[in-house]
């Protein structure tokens, strides 16, 4: 199959910076566009719009920081925040000749753990296209703590 473009669904933490990495990477080598999303879903959950405010300029400011690794590797990226249920956004908002390349966040912890290995795995048994999981197992080398 031929992609189109590559969606990389994020949140704020180190393996989704890995998972834009990697994906900005992938897009580079096969010439085609990546695009960063982010799914707000604590509407749910808040009626504080002041906290919802606060939540979406933060989800802004992650997005901007994702989307300089694009810019710095020569790749145009563009930024999309949706509202909504993450994996069920994620699979409604790709195209049967997309990639998604999501992280797994293994290193959460309690309920959250929980909730983040079913967003990764609910976005790869629903939708329509290829899913890449990119763990979160790297290695720290030397005392610099470079990724490798």
């Amino acid at each position: 199959m031929d992609f189109k473009r590559i969606i990389i669904p994020v949140d704020n933490t180190e393996d989704s910076k890995i998972a834009v990495k990697k994906g900005v990477e992938l897009a580079k080598l096969l010439g085609i566009e990546a695009k960063i999303i982010t799914v707000n879903d604590t509407h749910q959950f808040m009626s504080s719009v002041i906290l919802e405010e606060k939540l979406k300029k933060e989800a802004s400011a992650f997005m901007e920081e994702f989307k300089k690794i694009g810019e710095e590797m020569g790749i145009k990226i563009e930024t999309e925040l949706i509202t909504g249920k993450p994996a069920e956004e994620i699979v409604k908002y790709a195209r049967d000749d997309d990639l998604i390349i999501i992280g797994q966040h293994d290193k959460t912890k309690g309920i959250d753990r929980f909730m983040e290995e079913n967003i990764s795995r609910d976005v790869v048994k629903n939708s329509n296209c290829s899913v890449l999981v990119i763990k979160d197992r790297i290695k720290i080398e030397g005392e610099n703590n470079e990724i490798k």
